[in-house]
């Protein structure tokens, strides 16, 4: 006969799928009539921003595109001359177990980008574009936690574990803008050649049903005017959100990302000089939240009247999940194409990441333009190591790590570049836990437990710290009546009364 036992349901979202893949997206371009042909190309660098994503029935399809800002030289020589190319990204990853109820976290970077002549008019793109999804589904979880009613025939041992569940993950669009001052001496400014936007999280704090964070977005732009003489400005805009989520709960831990889906700059008109850069910030942001629960399930159970069956089983569970956040700087040489000048851009992009236990490695690509004293313009680019040794304790493991460059310098040396790059890591570090639960007691009632011929009472010698429970089950009797017999007494010679 089945034993009735009380059942809690436990709601939450599990990742029923995570994948990544890194993908080469190309475009070609031909050059507008009002263009001079191009010579040679300096540089290529550009930002990705997100269009859509959309999660179905064993999939996630997510779409972006990557403006790209080709520089080049003419065939005929002249000022720097900038083409824009827009390459467009889509993305289909087969997510097993994803369906259109799931919510999905979606993150895109671009690795790489580079530029290349097909003839004089034409010009080919290529980005390499790392993509990544965590697909959540909803999910009860029901845990048998004790009897439906007290006999006293059954004797059950209950434990409680911690459980760091996901309760919410949402996402929220939002919009910055700013003004910035010109570079110094830029008022013949006419048009951008080159614009860079990067956002980087400061603080994420969680307060009654909202998520708040904030941090900074960081712009480069390299300027022109028609005489051919470039500028470069670096600016800054702090930013500050308030998500609504779906959880209220005293203990709840937020991480978020964040993901450009649109960055728009316009110059002054150039009579106004005193005109200020408008920039225009569409961002995405995305949270998971995770509350500290206790569980309480059945360990054991045991009868001294009746034969017992429980059905047993292994219960896997995140019991501790924390932010780890770490930052590192790497240095290097980077060798010049042609003579030294002034960086008039500069770039750092971040490579593969991989995870070995506590360690996470990664490599970061530092490209940049000089113009150089004749008027010329060169290039230097290298690729340095970086290694993330966190402090997480066994049994732990690393999971959503990002790696992202906060700031690059550079500085000129003798026929080479001093670089020097700024990485930031994030990533949750997750602690895993399996239990081992019972859901289910069949008991027996024509079957006698089996009971040696004992006394009803004995003698036994306990060491201190002795598990009452084993001890109660090992002799036929309960914890109850073990204390009864023995007051608070809980080791040494114990009077062991067997149960009737």
């Amino acid at each position: 006969m089945d034993t009735s036992l009380k059942k809690d349901n436990y709601e939450h979202l599990v990742p029923v799928w995570t994948g990544s893949l890194s993908r080469d997206f190309a475009a070609e371009s031909i050059v507008p009539d009002a263009m001079p042909d191009v010579g040679s190309v300096i540089d290529a660098d550009g930002v990705i921003t997100l269009r859509s994503k959309e999660t179905e029935a064993g999939a996630v399809s997510l779409a972006a595109s990557v403006s790209v800002s080709v520089m080049y030289v003419p065939e005929t020589g002249g000022g720097l001359q900038s083409l824009s190319v827009t390459v467009p990204v889509e993305v289909r990853m087969d997510a097993p177990g994803a369906d259109q109820d799931c919510q999905t976290v979606a993150r895109l970077r671009v690795r790489a980008i580079d530029a290349k002549m097909v003839n004089s008019r034409k010009l080919s793109v290529r980005a390499e574009v790392d993509c990544e999804a965590t697909v959540y589904k909803k999910y009860t979880v029901e845990i048998a936690s004790g009897l439906a009613e007290e006999t006293g025939a059954i004797h059950i041992l209950t434990r409680t574990a911690p459980m760091a569940a996901v309760a919410d993950v949402r996402e929220k669009t939002f919009v910055v803008t700013d003004e910035y001052a010109l570079p110094a001496g830029c008022a013949e400014a006419d048009r951008i050649m080159l614009q860079r936007v990067d956002a980087q999280l400061e603080d994420v704090k969680y307060v009654s049903g909202k998520v708040v964070f904030r941090g900074r977005i960081r712009a480069s732009l390299l300027l022109a005017g028609a005489d051919g003489r470039v500028w470069s400005g670096k600016y800054e805009t702090e930013l500050s959100q308030i998500m609504e989520v779906g959880v209220e709960a005293a203990d709840v831990t937020a991480g978020v990302t964040m993901m450009f889906t649109g960055a728009y700059f316009d110059l002054p008109e150039r009579q106004d000089a005193d005109g200020k850069i408008k920039a225009e910030l569409h961002l995405v942001a995305q949270t998971v939240c995770r509350q500290m629960r206790e569980i309480t399930y059945i360990a054991d159970a045991y009868s001294n009247r009746t034969v017992l069956a429980g059905q047993r089983s292994e219960l896997s569970l995140v019991s501790a999940a924390q932010p780890v956040s770490m930052r590192q700087t790497v240095t290097g040489s980077a060798d010049l194409i042609g003579s030294a000048g002034e960086v008039i851009a500069a770039s750092a992009a971040v490579g593969g990441v991989t995870v070995e236990g506590e360690t996470v490695k990664t490599t970061v690509n530092i490209r940049a333009v000089l113009q150089q004293e004749d008027g010329g313009f060169t290039t230097a680019r290298c690729r340095l190591s970086a290694e993330f040794t966190t402090d997480i304790p066994t049994g732990t493991a690393l999971h959503s790590v990002t790696v992202t460059a906060a700031d690059v310098y550079c500085g000129a040396a003798a026929g080479a570049l001093d670089v020097r790059a700024v990485l930031q890591m994030e990533a949750i570090a997750v602690t895993t836990r399996t239990i081992d639960v019972i859901g289910a007691i069949e008991e027996d009632q024509e079957a006698a437990a089996a009971a040696p011929a004992a006394p009803s009472i004995c003698l036994v010698r306990l060491e201190p710290g002795a598990d009452m429970w084993a001890v109660a089950k090992k002799y036929h009797s309960t914890v109850e009546a073990i204390a009864a017999a023995n007051g608070e007494q809980t080791a040494g010679l114990l009077l062991i009364p067997k149960a009737r």
